[in-house]
């Protein structure tokens, strides 16, 4: 069962709250909540707010749940590290230093990796410095060109998103 159904489920059933109730209380449909609980449907921060004092639980472990079931224990593992070796303060992204880092090593610049993946510069650009979200197709053409793995990539965009407490969290579920 998924991580954030069997919190819930768990929560409700201690305070002798059923789904159903939880509708109520929140007054949202209940199709829609049931398919948020089970993963198929992301949850609007709204919701979230009338959930977490049903729950008393906080946003940041609730967020985590989320996590934990979207995300392989590899990948949170990767971002907690890279969220530990990039310190707060620098105004990059972590996704941005990293490829960065990796094209200068490798001698590359942004627009001759754009030419090699024969992917707009533009549009790569974009997607490298968070003003795009970076597609599963963009993200393996950038994994087979730089050497590096796409849980890799995975890990810098979630550690760009997400606080170390709830990375931490969220690995802590496996």
């Amino acid at each position: 069962m998924p991580v954030l159904q069997n919190k819930i489920d768990t929560i409700l059933k201690k305070k002798n709250i059923s789904r159903y109730k939880l509708n109520k209380m929140i007054n949202y449909y209940e199709s829609d909540l049931n398919k948020m609980i089970k993963g198929q449907k992301p949850f609007p921060d709204h919701i979230i707010n009338q959930i977490l004092p049903i729950l008393e639980v906080s946003r940041e472990e609730f967020e985590s749940w989320i996590l934990a079931d979207k995300y392989p224990k590899e990948v949170l593992e990767l971002a907690i590290k890279a969220k530990k070796e990039n310190p707060p303060c620098n105004t990059k992204l972590i996704l941005t230093t990293q490829i960065d880092q990796i094209l200068q090593v490798k001698g590359l610049s942004r627009t001759a990796l754009s030419k090699q993946i024969k992917h707009s510069q533009s549009s790569l650009n974009n997607a490298i410095t968070g003003k795009e979200p970076l597609s599963k197709n963009l993200m393996n053409k950038i994994s087979a060109a730089l050497e590096i793995s796409v849980e890799c990539l995975q890990a810098w965009i979630l550690a760009d998103k997400c606080s170390l407490k709830i990375l931490e969290l969220a690995f802590l579920e496996f």
